[in-house]
């Protein structure tokens, strides 16, 4: 018998999440995905009671109290009790389901796409119809436009139906539905729904991820902390930071961890892919946990920080700029605690931009990403052996911040002419590994040194100095550096106290580490009177 599966894949998740600029909104929309995948799919698939009904293998084996999720049987991670209802996958924004025949799955297709537009209006996704194993020949084969591959883009109301034709003032793109009383502004219907459900996420009703991990991401009555009603609370007065975080070489570790042990059953080959991610999710959800506890250890007032996603590999979190970094540390360090279904740990890339509190949180989360996507480059540069988690960071003071590349070019890069020859210098390193050697880690402990001890301690304008004088040239910012106290060189330099170090032999290429350290020194000092 021919096994058939229909997987549905969200598109876009986090713009649906950014589309409304509040954090209750934020909170609500994450909220609405987690549950439709998670809950009304599911629940959808086990009254459709068509799906191919699966025994989980007795040798793939995993244990439920090592997750720390809580609640309801159904909420659990738990793959063996769905693949009796004959479902695949259900978390990542991904729904996998096996029917024995292709009608079977093309009915319960239209249910579904139904369901989701009732849910997530607005929400692009696609569904696809294909044999649960593909032959090499088919999957060498080009996709043709069939039609059992849609992308749809479910809309609330037609808009030629609406009396006055409103779209909505919150979104910009979508129709607004009729006016509620204590609305001033006509507003899309998902846009309330995403309000509604937020509501209930602060009121502990929510049964997405982060609702069910609520106690464990937010001790919010051990550490005396109110809940933030809004960014600017949740700041209290210093600079945001928004961290995204994204699994490394996770698609070529599945498939070759799928592919040692091939069955002659598909049903196991799935079950053998769905047991390492379901190690991969349970590893990021225990080191999230972790580092928070690790790193936000001060007591009373608002809480400093607030998931926005957690699912599969990726990471949202929002929280003071003093301490994102630090966390960025901890969150990589506990990974290494918690090794996936392969016996390796997860290695992930993170993008960090910090701002104040009023930026456009969409474009930020845009330069997280890119952000992010830079530090991929790093991890794919390294030595396979020596492969780890990578970071990208980056501040933004200004109204607008460019491209992170572009900006990168413009101004943490300096070259001029000098003797006949042409020096280049770079003010940056970034991005760095996290965790040992030449990174994250060591400009840390040099950040902190930096206003540690009394004899290590220096004027701001000293220090912020050295970068004019590093954009006038090699000799300028050799100059201003020697100035400095020799334990403050020492803590700057990369080596025997030198403020430059050339990159290629015979090349005038130079780097310094000193500007990446002042920088981290400058963070918890952002939005003071001299900025």
């Amino acid at each position: 018998m021919s096994i058939i599966k229909l997987e549905i894949s969200l598109k876009r998740v986090q713009s649906f999440i950014f589309d409304v600029p509040k954090l209750k909104a934020m909170l609500g929309a994450n909220a609405m995905i987690g549950e439709t995948m998670r809950n009304v799919l599911p629940g959808l698939m086990e009254r459709n009671g068509k799906g191919c009904k699966f025994i989980w293998p007795e040798d793939i084996k995993y244990d439920l109290k090592d997750d720390c999720l809580k609640g309801l049987k159904e909420h659990l991670d738990d793959p063996a009790m769905l693949y009796q209802k004959g479902i695949l996958a259900r978390d990542g924004g991904h729904f996998i389901v096996a029917f024995s025949e292709e009608s079977d799955a093309k009915a319960f297709r239209e249910l579904a796409e139904k369901e989701l537009a009732k849910h997530l209006p607005g929400v692009l996704f696609q569904a696809r119809i294909k044999p649960l194993e593909q032959t090499e020949d088919e999957k060498n084969l080009k996709k043709a436009p069939e039609e059992d591959s849609t992308q749809t883009v479910p809309q609330e109301i037609h808009v030629l139906n609406l009396p006055v034709l409103q779209i909505c003032q919150v979104t910009g793109k979508e129709p607004a539905s009729p006016q509620e009383e204590g609305k001033d502004i006509p507003v899309a219907r998902s846009v309330t729904e995403r309000e509604n459900k937020g509501k209930e996420f602060n009121q502990g009703h929510a049964c997405d991820i982060i609702g069910l991990m609520h106690d464990s991401l937010y001790p919010d009555k051990d550490m005396g902390w109110k809940r933030p009603n809004d960014l600017a609370a949740l700041v209290s007065g210093d600079y945001l930071a928004l961290i995204h975080a994204d699994g490394n070489g996770i698609g070529l570790r599945y498939k070759e961890w799928k592919d040692k042990e091939k069955s002659v059953k598909p049903e196991h080959n799935e079950a053998r892919g769905e047991i390492f991610y379901r190690s991969m999710r349970v590893a990021a959800r225990k080191a999230v946990v972790s580092a928070l506890s690790k790193t936000f250890t001060e007591r009373g007032g608002n809480r400093p920080y607030q998931v926005l996603m957690l699912g599969g590999d990726d990471l949202l979190l929002v929280c003071r700029a003093k301490n994102a970094l630090e966390f960025a540390h901890n969150y990589a360090h506990e990974l290494k605690n918690y090794k996936l279904a392969d016996g390796n740990p997860l290695h992930v890339a993170l993008g960090v931009v910090i701002a104040q509190s009023s930026y456009p949180l969409h474009r930020l989360h845009e330069l997280a990403e890119n952000l992010a996507s830079s530090a991929k480059r790093l991890y794919r540069a390294l030595p396979v052996g020596e492969r780890t988690s990578v970071i990208d960071w980056q501040i933004v003071t200004q109204s607008w911040f460019a491209d992170v590349e572009v900006a990168r070019q413009q101004g943490e890069k300096r070259v001029y002419a000098v003797d006949d020859k042409t020096e280049t210098l770079l003010f940056t390193d970034r991005p760095y590994r996290v965790l040992g050697n030449d990174s994250l880690e060591g400009l840390l402990t040099s950040a902190k040194a930096l206003g540690g001890k009394d004899d290590n301690k220096v004027s701001r304008s000293a220090l912020r100095g050295l970068r004019g004088a590093c954009e006038q040239g090699r000799l300028t910012g050799e100059l201003a550096f020697e100035r400095l106290p020799d334990c403050v060189r020492k803590v700057l330099s990369i080596d025997d106290r030198k403020l430059w170090q050339q990159c290629e032999e015979n090349k005038p290429l130079y780097m310094t580490r000193a500007l990446d350290v002042i920088g981290i020194w400058e963070i918890s000092r952002l939005g003071g009177i001299n900025d």
